[in-house]
């Protein structure tokens, strides 16, 4: 027996949700292209900000918190980075965290 849920298909599905064998929440609309994506996201560890500099700029990956409140337009790390004179000497993604206001720091 499934279970259905309140919520939507983060694929643009709609409402289609049920938790599936194992717990794992499923999309149950057979066209579907990524039917576990709720379990894959949820599965993520990552609480903190992922950015990724290269030569030509960075990109950041916000953690999924940001998406309560509208936290992630609120977000100053993309203005932050954009003031460094330059890329940090890595070129592993790094996690970062808001140290202070309008500050942020590497963390490991």
């Amino acid at each position: 027996m499934s279970v259905r849920l309140v919520g939507n298909c983060p694929m643009g599905c709609g409402p289609h949700l049920f938790v599936g064998a194992g717990g794992y929440i499923t999309c149950a609309w057979i066209d579907c292209p990524h039917p576990d994506a709720v379990s894959t996201l949820l599965a993520d560890r990552e609480t903190e900000h992922v950015v990724q500099f290269g030569e030509a700029g960075f990109t950041i990956r916000h953690p999924l918190r940001e998406r309560l409140d509208d936290a992630l337009m609120e977000c100053d790390l993309h203005a932050w980075c954009a003031e460094l004179p330059g890329p940090l000497a890595t070129s592993s993604p790094v996690r970062m965290r808001e140290a202070s206001l309008g500050r942020w720091e590497v963390i490991t």
